[in-house]
């Protein structure tokens, strides 16, 4: 597969500051917000994510990948985000993605589908989405082989697995659920084609995965 025009990064603005978004494709072509997963999964996923947009690079659609406050290249500590800062970010995501006034696509794998209705958007486009209860089990199976069943707790954070969570996001998490979409919308769900690589012991990619996924949003953005 020849290469794809070269990635770049844009500070976007938040309520809690700046943030960064990896922006990749042509400036004049269709613009899809992506929306990754949350929490150990992003990690897991990133690989395949980025792929994933080189892919839509490649047939001309133009991405953004934004880094929520607390994860990635975020210089904010995850024990000081609470969930609307989350929904926030995500809403001034889609906000630097505009053309011409248009908003993007919002494209989102996992747990981002838990905050793209957040995010002012033309159409959405959601793979293998779950709860955040779903998400938070891994952790809190671990927490309790390791550290005991409520996990540590210092002031008003809580620690499972290694991610130390403000209590509301921890609390907003586990009631979170996907919202029910208005409009264009395409739900994708994961049906054993390819490798479920958010399940995996170690980050990976699965490109013929990344490759599905890709002309799945290419087709669905050309109706």
């Amino acid at each position: 597969m020849p290469d794809a025009p070269a990635f770049e990064y844009q500070q976007f603005r938040t309520r809690s500051g700046p943030e960064w978004m990896t922006l990749r494709g042509p400036l004049d072509g269709p613009r899809v917000l992506i929306l990754q997963p949350l929490l150990n999964e992003a990690n897991q996923c990133r690989a395949m994510v980025v792929d994933l947009a080189r892919r839509l690079a490649f047939v001309g659609i133009r991405t953004g990948i934004p880094d929520l406050p607390g994860t990635g290249e975020s210089l904010r500590p995850l024990a000081e985000v609470r969930w609307p800062d989350w929904q926030a970010a995500a809403a001034a995501a889609a906000e630097a993605l505009r053309l011409d006034g248009v908003p993007p696509a919002v494209a989102s794998l996992r747990g981002g589908s838990l905050l793209d209705d957040a995010c002012a958007a033309r159409a959405r486009w959601r793979f293998a989405e779950t709860t955040g209860a779903s998400l938070l089990r891994p952790l809190e199976r671990a927490q309790r082989l390791t550290g005991g069943a409520s996990g540590m707790t210092m002031n008003d954070t809580e620690t499972l697995a290694g991610f130390r969570f403000d209590r509301e996001l921890l609390g907003a998490l586990r009631a979170a659920v996907p919202a029910p979409v208005a409009g264009p919308h395409r739900s994708l769900p994961f049906e054993g084609k390819g490798t479920p690589v958010w399940r995996k012991a170690e980050p990976s990619n699965d490109p013929a995965l990344a490759e599905a996924l890709a002309n799945d949003i290419a087709g669905w953005l050309s109706r």
